[in-house]
């Protein structure tokens, strides 16, 4: 047992390293120049697949809410049937399921705006609740979220000049290597260059890009001015007439003031973009968030936020760097004003489309006022899971106790579900039942984000044969499985040594041990 130990232990750190399989013979070689015993056999990359084979749905479980990836399945064309027959494949593959079952089970389906996706009339959400009728359909919140602050860019002058001017200096940097190493002279540290709007985050990412732009301003100022006054040889007149232009845009006051309140929109905005993505919240409470976040929003128009309240402190300079233009508060103000009513012109829309009415109706606290409007909706659902929904009034009663004994305990604390789980199991099981269907419902796609991002890794031009099989084993094994050090390879053996009849035995010195 202690050569497979090392042997599926080496299997597993390649896979979960993302290294190629043909890493299995110098680990195995290096295994032994440390002393170990691996014996001559099993130390081949196709032995090493074999390993790895021996091994996305959301659901509630007791309160907890996990998300587990199921399949990699290819499509050959981007059509809603297409798509919808790779999700039953998967869900088949994945959960073991036959395809007369698989329609009893689904409660929610999330997924981005394509047309393909959320169209009314034969889009895949269509045609999943013409399966499941009870299906409760998403678009989802974060690419809304997205959609309504790319949606105030390209309506607000000043925001598409700014995120042009970001784009810009971004790319005035990233395409020379020159320019990054004279900048790096400027900040005298390494990694401060500007960072890319937008990107695989989003909000995050452009949030991102604007505390480097302030972290670094007195050295991006001072660079620029460096190369516009620069002569010789070493600098282009196309770098110095860049860095003319960005030292007049940059050293505005309007650019300053007005770009300092634009960081403390995104900084609010960016805290519910992550919230979202963590796949921790009820779509109701999302809804509720993001139109609290538009009353937030408001505010700032009347008490500034943290940067610019610090742009605020010295209206002559910014930093030390002297400002140029003139533009006082009333200007500010108005301005301010424009950009925040444009913004939550733009956010009332997305949240308005597809559904959020119906979000807040299947939000855990209207549901659970009314327990029977929620049994009733999903009655065949719950009752393949055994709920009776006639008693499940009687029980939220007895559930409303328990939350309130535990919002009483000292100190105060608002009670997790998994608490509440854990102390009403026994005497609440049927309304409990709805509480994991209600938390199971999708907020967002951005685990299904992040897994695309994680197929692009493994299924690279270098590995573009990679069959669906083991892309499906190497995603689980990256998503799921333990940390290199704390993987324990005795189930994956136990399992690999019941497969099939091995032909040798196993039974040496070392492995009788």
């Amino acid at each position: 047992m202690s050569r497979l130990a090392v042997l599926f232990r080496n299997a597993h750190a390649i896979a979960k390293a993302g290294r190629p399989f043909s890493d299995m013979e110098w680990m195995c070689a290096l295994d032994e120049k440390k002393g170990l015993d691996v014996g001559a056999l099993y130390r081949t990359d196709k032995k090493c697949c074999e390993s790895i084979l021996q091994k996305s749905s959301g659901q509630a479980v007791k309160g907890v809410v996990s998300v587990h990836f199921l399949a990699y399945v290819n499509i050959t064309r981007g059509t809603a049937d297409h798509i919808l027959n790779a999700i039953v494949l998967a869900l088949e593959k994945g959960l073991q399921m036959t395809k007369q079952t698989i329609f009893t089970k689904p409660v929610g389906f999330g997924s981005d705006g394509a047309s393909v996706m959320t169209g009314c009339k034969s889009g895949v959400s269509t045609r999943l609740k013409g399966e499941q009728p009870l299906l409760f359909t998403l678009h989802c919140m974060a690419h809304r979220l997205e959609l309504g602050f790319k949606g105030i860019i390209g309506a607000n002058s000043f925001m598409s000049t700014f995120t042009e001017l970001l784009f810009a200096i971004y790319n005035f940097y990233h395409s020379s290597a020159l320019n990054r190493e004279n900048l790096k002279s400027s900040c005298a540290a390494a990694g401060l260059a500007p960072s890319r709007v937008g990107g695989t985050r989003w909000l995050p990412h452009t949030m991102l890009a604007l505390k480097k732009l302030w972290n670094i301003y007195p050295a991006l100022m001072q660079h620029f001015e460096q190369l516009s006054i620069a002569t010789g040889a070493g600098v282009s007149t196309d770098s110095q007439a860049k860095a003319k232009g960005f030292l007049k845009k940059v050293s505005s006051k309007r650019t300053i003031l007005l770009g300092s309140f634009v960081t403390d929109v995104v900084d609010t905005l960016h805290d519910v973009s992550l919230a979202i993505q963590s796949s921790c919240y009820s779509p109701g409470y999302i809804i509720k968030t993001l139109k609290s976040t538009l009353n937030t929003l408001q505010a700032l128009t009347e008490r500034p936020g943290h940067y610019l309240t610090s742009a605020l402190k010295d209206e002559s300079s910014f930093l030390g760097v002297p400002l140029s233009g003139k533009y006082d508060a009333v200007q500010l103000k108005a301005d301010m004003k424009c950009l925040v009513d444009g913004l939550t012109a733009q956010l009332e829309v997305r949240l308005g489309e597809n559904g959020s009415d119906e979000c807040n109706a299947f939000s855990l606290p209207t549901l659970l006022a009314s327990p029977d409007r929620g049994c009733k909706h999903f009655g065949p659902i719950l009752e393949n899971c055994g709920v009776d929904a006639s008693v499940a009034q009687t029980e939220w009663d007895l559930l409303k106790d328990v939350v309130y004994s535990l919002k009483a305990k000292v100190p105060p604390k608002e009670p997790e579900w998994v608490d509440v789980f854990k102390k009403a199991q026994d005497s609440c099981p049927n309304v409990l039942q709805l509480v994991d269907l209600l938390l199971s419902l999708p907020a967002s796609s951005a685990d299904c984000e992040r897994g695309f991002s994680l197929t692009k890794v493994i299924k690279s031009v270098w590995r573009s044969r990679l069959r669906d099989t083991m892309v499906t084993d190497l995603m689980t094994i990256q998503q799921h499985s333990p940390e290199i050090a704390d993987f324990d390879p005795t189930p994956s053996i136990l399992r690999w040594k019941g497969s099939c009849k091995r032909r040798l035995s196993l039974c040496s010195k070392s492995s009788s041990e």
